[in-house]
């Protein structure tokens, strides 16, 4: 402030002087040069009082001012937190992924060698069973007349072979089961990836080497289910009616059932459909399914007809 004024004052003074000098050399400037050295002297003087009133309002307004810059600062840090806190979320959940695909790969291999395993213990066994036994030819024992005097020597019987039986190998129970579930694991994570091709080889492939296993029953649904996403609603329709008629106490039962159903109203074949949304509401009267079976039924036609095979 103290600048200001001294830097004020002098330009004042140098500003006279000028003026005075003017004056000596034109004196017919006389009436001009006095008003406009004093316009000057004011410009110069306002500025300097503006510049003190600048001050005492940059005073009033610091406070404000700096709470301003302190929030913009804590917002920055606070974005920075998030964007570091999402930069860690995603390099975890990357990190989470190649552990499950890693694990995938490895239930892949594994359920890979044990269906080979399982395969070749089926071959063993075709094998063996293939062999029949070999009957020995018994021939019968001719005794010959025995006489008083000379009584004839007593032959003894041929000899039988025995033969063994054939060995059905051992199978590892446990090892089975495990084999199983890889496999079905495998085909349902393949559907649900939306590799629908690899999912129905799988599924397939599992129901050879597993007719009558623990995940059969589900195992025909999810089938019926991959043929329904490849666009084959005849070898989905047959699927699920396989789970419905050979799997009554299947957890996949009803939905099966509502799946044929709805086969059946999208092919105008109402009163199938009307018979398989009735069936499920009988033997599955509680379930939810049920409830979209009563819905499906109140929005099918009241009088059919139609030619089903």
């Amino acid at each position: 402030m103290a600048v200001a004024k001294l830097a004020g004052h002098r330009i004042v003074v140098v500003t006279l002087l000028a003026a005075k000098n003017t004056f000596s050399r034109h004196p017919q400037r006389l009436a001009v040069q006095p008003l406009a050295v004093v316009c000057l002297c004011a410009l110069l003087l306002s500025a300097c009082a503006s510049e003190a009133k600048n001050k005492v309002t940059w005073q009033q307004d610091k406070p404000q001012i700096t709470a301003g810059i302190a929030a913009v600062q804590h917002e920055q840090q606070a974005s920075a937190d998030a964007m570091q806190q999402q930069t860690t979320a995603i390099v975890s959940l990357q990190q989470k992924i190649e552990s499950l695909e890693q694990l995938i790969q490895q239930q892949l291999d594994h359920t890979e060698s044990l269906s080979n395993h399982v395969e070749q213990l089926h071959r063993v066994s075709n094998k063996k069973s293939k062999k029949a036994p070999v009957k020995a030819n018994q021939k019968p024992i001719k005794l010959a007349k025995a006489e008083i005097k000379h009584p004839a020597p007593i032959k003894t019987a041929p000899s039988i072979p025995v033969v063994a039986a054939p060995v059905t190998p051992k199978v590892d129970l446990a090892a089975l089961a495990e084999a199983e579930k890889n496999a079905y694991t495998a085909a349902y994570l393949a559907l649900k990836s939306g590799r629908f091709d690899e999912a129905s080889i799988a599924f397939n492939k599992q129901l050879d080497l597993y007719p009558k296993g623990e995940y059969t029953d589900q195992a025909w649904y999810w089938l019926g289910e991959t043929r329904l996403a490849q666009g084959d609603n005849s070898k989905a329709l047959n699927a699920f009616k396989y789970v419905a008629d050979h799997y009554s106490n299947s957890v996949k039962h009803a939905a099966a059932l509502l799946k044929l159903g709805q086969l059946s109203q999208s092919q105008s074949r109402y009163a199938t459909a009307r018979a398989y949304y009735q069936r499920l509401i009988q033997d599955h009267a509680d379930s939810n399914l049920a409830e979209q079976a009563r819905a499906a039924l109140s929005n099918l036609p009241a009088k059919t007809s139609e030619n089903e095979q």
